[in-house]
């Protein structure tokens, strides 16, 4: 191999030569003129040489500080990059000025002089201001020779990057800061779904420290701009944060987006026929499986992929279908390259592209998180309900509070708020004793119109006595312990109404104590709903697991008893316009009753004054709207009106001070953020329930850290046309039928034994929850015997027997992982013991309506995405 040339030797030639010249050449002078010459080319030679090692040299490591520096101005980049994203994941935006930002103009690179002058007052603000990022290098510097010719010796070598953004958003509302919708466009991976745009700039300037003037480092300047995609979950029929897996018995038809952020198992129905059909585009973190693991059996079906048709009506002949490779329960192995590529990017997976979307931190749903971070759903619910289970017989178990952005008084001090209220001023009205105590009683319906009267109060006299409406009111509203609905029917002389008759009849004249309470409100043009929130109370709960309250509900799937509150949406929205309380002594942990001048007060303060009524004093109220269906809260005008969020958000969570003395009781783990309870993690004793729903007031999402239970029909009056945006979110979610409510309108299929009859129930909403995992899947086995999650079909929990009646749901399931609060591994409902439910006809629809971004509900969860538009460099 021939060896490099070096000076060393270009010398030993020049010598040699001299030396063949001495010797051989007789004529000295001339010999002498020979050498002469040949010594001058030889140190020309030597001289050109020596150049163009220094040259090298030179070029070389202006190469390598090119590079050095280009490296550290693209770590300036991608950690502002990070910043701004991580301001997404918080569920905040970025803010602030960008350096020496004049208003109008557009900045850029030039903005970058305000950063290295010694002025700190152009440095900007904020997420956009000036950054400055000092980075260590290692590269190989030639520093010298050896005997040999050649030697690099590492040295560090010091750089500084400086920084800044600057905002390119198109704002549809500048104030708020609220982006426009847009499609993502075709040939990216998640091209047809909508996402809110968010577009910045980032600039990035980085330096060598070697030379004292900043003029004289080498340099690079970089140049980025990319979209912060912010894609809605429930624009997907199923998004999973771990493995999903199907496994139905009967015919599925899923009309929608599939995701997963880890492994997709598809295993394929019984029966011939009985097909599993994928009609829209599935998207796999990880990898896909024609198989659950955890519950193999004998499959006939087929799992199918529409490849091209219509997925509205997938028996339509003219569709094409592709199916997954014939079922084999022998085959452990994913589906290869080759068998996804078939599908021609209507199925994908890992390894073809596809990465994981980054999701809210777990404890999202929380008051605060293990950080001590205020959860998004309650820094932002206009409606809050927390749960005080202990505070001690008599008192009220709960808080609420009323937040109305852009509104005025109302104190918020000592409130969680969330960072980002969209900039607006706070009105805060947490209920006093009164207020509280009168959510508990029957909440009366004074019908003002005829629709109104169709509607709640169908045999109401036209003509409205208001002094003994008002008076039965207050006398209603003046009771500490909760009337049962059911007592409404009994005489105003029966015994049980001996503390409101004592009351009516003294603000009043007129009531005929012989009729029922119901009679003398229909009598004077009102009727009665059921109270707003109360307890349920299905049996009586053992001592060793009370929690508070010595009656609750019993859930079979958890099989232990759970505290709860449930609350109506159709009273309360009524409640809100309707309402009435009677003060108190204003201290909810005191069990006092009213006074003679505060029953005046509330008698006399609603004529003309509504003094003591509620209306509007949980969420202002939007105008009737005569278009809206007959009957219906927007055709009534006790229809909501929240500009925030697309809507009103309803928190409901548990205080960690559960007897209200000032010291938390319940704490959380912070090594795996799940609560300490008496009976170990994930055995909560607490959950909400909500009834009541079949008509929303108005766009809604109701959330909670807890199990969540929601009763009968959800956001079904009026057929599609009256069908609000609304939303599920919960620890879990059980589906309870039309049929589990008693004569007080409280849920009571909660039972120790058998089960409570199902009958069919509609549900139209979003659906956030977390759900169980298989323990038996690819990597899951524990060794401790295979458990199955239940799949798809068992994504929401059922604890009845519905023989197959209609489940009619339509919306989209999410799941961001399994629960911190409920436990209870999925079981098949006619598994003995325990046998706690069997299985609905299941009709689950992809809510199409979440497609269009101004029908997506209040809070929707959401993931944020990453599209660089450009990158631009230049060399100083």
């Amino acid at each position: 191999m021939d060896k490099p040339l070096t000076p060393h030797h270009l010398l030993y030639a020049m010598l040699r030569a001299q030396h063949l010249a001495r010797k051989e050449c007789r004529d000295s002078g001339y010999a002498m003129v020979i050498v002469s010459i040949v010594t001058l080319m030889m140190f020309s030679m030597l001289a050109a040489y020596l150049a163009i090692t220094n040259l090298t040299k030179s070029s070389t490591n202006a190469y390598m500080e090119g590079n050095s520096t280009f490296y550290a101005a693209e770590s300036g980049l991608n950690q502002r990059a990070d910043e701004i994203r991580q301001k997404f994941i918080g569920y905040t935006t970025p803010n602030g000025i960008s350096p020496a930002q004049v208003p109008g103009t557009l900045v850029g690179i030039g903005n970058m002089t305000a950063c290295l002058d010694p002025d700190t007052s152009n440095d900007g603000s904020e997420d956009f201001a000036c950054q400055k990022l000092d980075l260590d290098y290692k590269h190989a510097v030639a520093i010298g020779g050896n005997e040999k010719g050649f030697i690099n010796t590492s040295d560090n070598v010091k750089y500084s990057a400086f920084t800044f953004a600057s905002d390119r958003t198109i704002y549809t509302d500048p104030i708020r800061r609220i982006p426009q919708f847009q499609v993502i466009p075709a040939g990216q991976l998640f091209a047809g779904l909508n996402a809110q745009t968010y577009r910045y700039t980032i600039f990035s300037l980085a330096t060598s420290k070697q030379a004292e003037d900043l003029d004289a480092r080498a340099s690079t300047v970089l140049e980025m701009t990319f979209q912060s995609r912010v894609i809605p979950l429930f624009q997907f029929a199923a998004f999973y944060d771990g493995d999903l897996e199907m496994n139905s018995t009967a015919q599925m038809n899923i009309n929608g987006r599939v995701h997963t952020n880890a492994n997709f198992y598809a295993q394929p129905t019984p029966d011939a026929g009985q097909d599993t059909r994928l009609l829209s585009l599935v998207t796999v973190a990880g990898r896909i499986y024609n198989r659950v693991d955890a519950m193999i059996v004998p499959r006939n079906g087929n799992t199918r992929v529409l490849m091209f048709g219509d997925p509205a009506n997938p028996n339509n002949p003219a569709n094409s279908y592709l199916n997954f490779p014939v079922y084999d329960a022998s085959r452990i192995t994913p589906l290869s390259p080759t068998e996804i590529a078939t599908f021609q990017g209507r199925v994908l997976d890992g390894g073809a592209g596809v990465s994981p979307l980054r999701l809210p931190q777990a404890g999202f749903l929380r008051k605060r998180d293990r950080d001590n971070n205020i959860g998004e759903y309650y820094g932002k619910a206009d409606l809050r309900l927390e749960m005080v289970p202990k505070r001690g017989a008599g008192n009220v178990p709960f808080n609420f509070t009323a937040i109305e952005n852009g509104g005025t008084g109302g104190s918020c001090a000592g409130l969680d708020i969330s960072i980002d209220r969209q900039g607006n001023t706070l009105k805060c009205t947490q209920l006093n004793e009164g207020q509280l105590r009168s959510l508990q009683q029957p909440v009366m319906v004074k019908v003002v119109s005829n629709d109104e009267r169709t509607r709640f109060c169908a045999t109401a006299n036209a003509t409205v006595n208001s002094q003994r409406l008002r008076a039965l009111q207050v006398a209603i509203a003046a009771q500490n312990t909760p009337i049962p609905f059911t007592q409404l029917s009994l005489p105003l002389n029966d015994p049980a109404n001996v503390g409101i008759r004592n009351i009516a009849t003294t603000l009043t004249a007129g009531l005929n104590a012989s009729d029922s309470l119901t009679e003398i409100a229909l009598a004077a043009g009102a009727c009665f709903l059921p109270a707003p929130i109360q307890l349920v109370d299905g049996g009586t709960v053992p001592s060793a697991t009370n929690y508070g309250w010595n009656s609750g509900f019993y859930d079979r799937r958890e099989n232990r008893w759970i505290g709860m509150l449930q609350t109506n949406i159709e009273s309360l929205t009524v409640w809100n316009r309707d309402g009435l309380y009677v003060d108190r002594d204003n201290s909810i942990a005191s069990n006092d009753s009213p006074t003679t001048t505060q029953l005046s007060a509330a008698f006399n303060g609603g004529i003309p004054s509504p003094t003591y009524d509620t209306n509007a004093l949980l969420f202002l109220q939007a105008p009737a709207r005569a278009t809206a269906p007959p009957g219906s809260f927007q055709r009534l005008g006790f229809g909501s009106i929240d500009p925030t969020e697309g809507g009103l958000v309803f928190h409901a969570t548990v205080s960690d001070d559960t007897d209200g003395d000032g010291t938390n009781d319940l704490t959380i783990d912070p090594t795996d953020n799940l609560r300490n309870y008496p009976g170990g993690k994930r055995n909560s004793p607490y959950g909400f329930a909500f009834s009541g729903g079949a008509d929303l007031p108005g766009a809604l999402t109701i959330a909670t850290d807890r199990g969540i239970y929601i009763q009968g029909d959800y956001n079904n009056f009026g057929g599609d046309i009256a069908r609000q945006p609304a939303a599920i979110v919960g620890d879990t979610i059980t589906v309870l039928s039309n049929n589990c409510i008693d004569g007080n309108v409280k849920i009571n299929c909660g039972i120790l034994v058998g089960q409570n009859a199902g009958t069919a129930t509609t549900i139209n909403a979003g659906f956030l929850s977390l759900t169980d995992l298989s323990n038996g899947n690819i990597g899951r086995n524990d060794g401790t015997g295979l458990r199955y999650s239940g799949g798809l079909n068992n994504y929401m929990r059922m604890i009845e027997d519905w023989n197959f009646a209609n489940f009619n749901y339509t919306g989209s399931f999410v799941s961001l992982g399994s629960p911190q609060e409920f436990s209870g591994a999925y079981v098949t409902g006619s598994t003995a013991p325990p046998s706690y439910y069997t299985v609905p006809s299941r009709n689950f629809t992809y809510d199409t309506n979440f497609n269009a971004a101004n029908l997506l509900p209040p809070l929707t969860p959401r993931v944020i995405y990453l599209q660089q538009d450009a990158f631009k460099k230049s060399y100083n």
